[in-house]
């Protein structure tokens, strides 16, 4: 797509305004699937489509001149200076991802503008650490996390460019740094606090019920909105072709009045069953982020065929996701995977079912190596949803979805993420959670680690992909057998990146700001010495040092920092309760909810199956849950 032979021609004999181009205006910038061209250096916007995930969502870049009170001739050199940098960005030999293009050429607008209030160029400015550093105090972190990128860039280039030897590179970015710096709580995404989150659980378990319940008649009423459309006489007048479509879908109308269609807004019945669709498709967007963990632009590409594949294992049904990510090998679309739950997997199956159709009545042709999308555009099954549709649904959903935020939920950030402003996040007492794609998936790793599984290949407590063969990879002594089950790119391994995370959280939550009564061995008194007179930060450099450690269990819990040396088979410690091991937490209500079903099941086996090995084992483990809260609640 970008010419590799690219040769910088200050001065150029194209002229933009009274300020000469870097480039020759017939330098080729995209071409589309087929390689004709699309855009060409002078041109006043690029059109980048083909650089898009799916190849044909649009992906424009523009380049307007500065406004203000600028003189042409500095408009003009601003303008060219803007564009200047954005191919050089483009072409730097990194593929970069259609997303980070788009917001890269943003933050030089925004730069430009300061340049453009200062009086002076966009290089000028760029190139001044001082004004560097009092201007991006007003830009948002995702523009200043592209510069050191962007000057990186503008500092290989400085002799082509013409511009003054000397750039300082390392003072320009200490000062983006001290920016960021100065905004820590921006660089994370805000993790969606428990209560929150169990809410949104169930709001996206029973929006898929609604839409399994309405998918029917919004399909149908799709159907017969093509097929009129597809009848009407060619060169009928808009007057006519309205008519037309109202009398052929009377019948269609009466079936959407109980969805909440009304004939008489002015909301055309083509958009609202456009955007009745596209509230379906971005709910189960959502079920599909929510339970397995995906990016947002993981799920807006997934393939229509094959992306989604069941088995049988251990006698238990797996679903496994396939579709594709930008975020690996610098930025190159590659073939990835992703194991979800049995939500997850109903999820697909209804948005298959929106995208067939979708593919039958448009009765679009690929274009070159296009895939149909598993949540495409109504408008094509080949283009990924955008647009103000887009929008409207996803912030329908949020306020149907999105708990509202209570004190304890602020109180509960607060433990979590240290010091940081959340009316920033737009994160208020009242207000709904502000939900977004990537929240989800950091979340579900979060919580998936605090649920007591420290260590992959299972994601057993949010996903419950795994069943019976984790007990066979733990028998075998495979409890760090993450290779053994995903490749090298799984998502499981940057969820396990997460260990050190969830550890720290569970010891805030868990024991540190913990109203139960807990009891623990010398490893917990240990770790209680360790920290009494520590800072949060101090004490989560020693859980990123691995010096501290903290995972949740049925029970309660483990400080433990080196591998449990007897692993259990079952969900419940009684190995570790009957060897009364130090680094062991027990919260007295957990143990006593665990003695109380114990006790029901092993007088229910007394009844059935007297005897029997199932019966002597569990009224085993009930002797050894006694022993132990006699222990415990005595204090010997």
């Amino acid at each position: 797509m970008i010419s590799p032979d690219l040769r910088l021609t200050m001065p150029s004999a194209s002229l933009v305004g009274t300020f000469p181009a870097y480039f020759p205006a017939e330098t080729i910038v995209s071409r589309d699937a087929e390689g004709r061209v699309v855009s060409r250096y002078g041109d006043v916007s690029w059109n980048l489509t083909s650089m898009s995930a799916d190849g044909t969502s649009a992906l424009m870049l523009h380049f307007l001149a500065a406004g203000g009170s600028t003189g042409p001739e500095l408009a003009a050199r601003i303008r060219e200076q803007h564009k200047a940098l954005m191919w050089l960005y483009i072409d730097a030999g990194k593929v970069r991802a259609p997303m980070s293009i788009r917001i890269a050429n943003y933050a030089i607008a925004a730069w430009w503008g300061k340049a453009s209030h200062r009086g002076v160029d966009l290089f000028t400015l760029l190139t001044n650490p001082k004004w560097v550093s009092e201007d991006s105090e007003s830009l948002t972190t995702s523009y200043i996390e592209l510069m050191p990128g962007l000057i990186q860039t503008l500092w290989r280039h400085s002799e082509a460019l013409g511009l003054e030897p000397g750039i300082e590179l390392k003072a320009l970015r200490q000062a983006l740094r001290s920016t960021t710096d100065a905004r820590p709580d921006s660089r994370q995404t805000p993790l969606i606090p428990s209560r929150v989150y169990c809410g949104i659980l169930a709001g996206l378990a029973a929006h898929m019920d609604l839409v399994e319940r309405d998918i029917d008649v919004l399909l149908n009423a799709y159907h017969c909105s093509m097929a009129a459309s597809r009848a009407i006489p060619i060169g009928a007048s808009p007057s006519k072709r309205k008519t037309y479509r109202a009398k052929a879908l009377a019948d269609v109308i009466a079936t959407l009045r109980p969805l909440g269609y009304d004939p008489a807004s002015m909301v055309s019945l083509e958009h609202y069953i456009a955007g009745r669709i596209s509230e379906c498709q971005v709910g189960l967007m959502l079920n599909v982020a929510a339970f397995s963990g995906m990016r947002k632009g993981e799920v807006f590409t997934l393939p229509l065929q094959g992306c989604i594949r069941t088995f049988e294992h251990l006698g238990a049904t797996h679903y496994e996701l396939h579709g594709f990510t930008q975020k690996l090998n610098n930025g190159q679309k590659t073939p990835a995977s992703w194991i979800t739950s049995r939500q997850g997997g109903r999820a697909v199956e209804l948005a298959k079912r929106i995208a067939r159709t979708i593919l039958a009545e448009t009765k679009a042709l690929p274009n070159g190596s296009q895939q149909a999308l598993l949540f495409p555009s109504t408008a094509s099954p080949f283009r990924c949803k955008n647009g103000q549709t887009l929008v409207a649904a996803f912030a329908l959903l949020r306020n149907r979805l999105c708990p509202l935020v209570e004190q304890a939920d602020i109180d509960e950030l607060d433990r979590l993420e240290l010091e940081r402003d959340w009316q920033r996040d737009d994160i208020k007492v009242g207000n709904r959670w502000p939900l977004a794609f990537h929240q989800l998936r950091r979340s579900l790793a979060v919580y998936a680690h605090r649920s007591g599984m420290v260590t992959l290949p299972a994601l057993k407590a949010q996903l419950q992909h795994i069943t019976q063969e984790m007990t066979s990879y733990y028998a075998d002594g495979y409890s760090r057998a993450i290779n053994l089950v995903f490749d090298k790119d799984h998502f499981s391994h940057e969820w396990s990146a997460s260990k050190t995370e969830s550890s720290y959280f569970g010891y805030i939550l868990g024991l540190l700001f913990s109203d139960e009564n807990f009891f623990g061995g010398v490893g917990v008194q240990r770790m209680s010495g360790v920290l009494e007179s520590r800072s949060r930060a101090a004490t989560l450099r020693l859980f990123t040092e691995k010096k501290l450690a903290f995972r949740e269990t049925v029970l309660g819990g483990c400080v433990s920092t080196e591998e449990c040396k007897v692993q259990p088979l079952e969900p419940i410690p009684y190995d570790c309760l009957e060897s009364n091991c130090p680094n062991m937490v027990v919260f007295s209500k957990r143990l006593q909810a665990v003695v109380r079903s114990q006790k029901t099941l092993v007088l229910t086996l007394e009844r059935e199956m007297c005897g029997s090995v199932e019966h002597r084992l569990e009224a085993r483990h009930l002797e050894v849950l006694l022993k132990a809260q006699a222990h415990l609640e005595g204090g010997s």
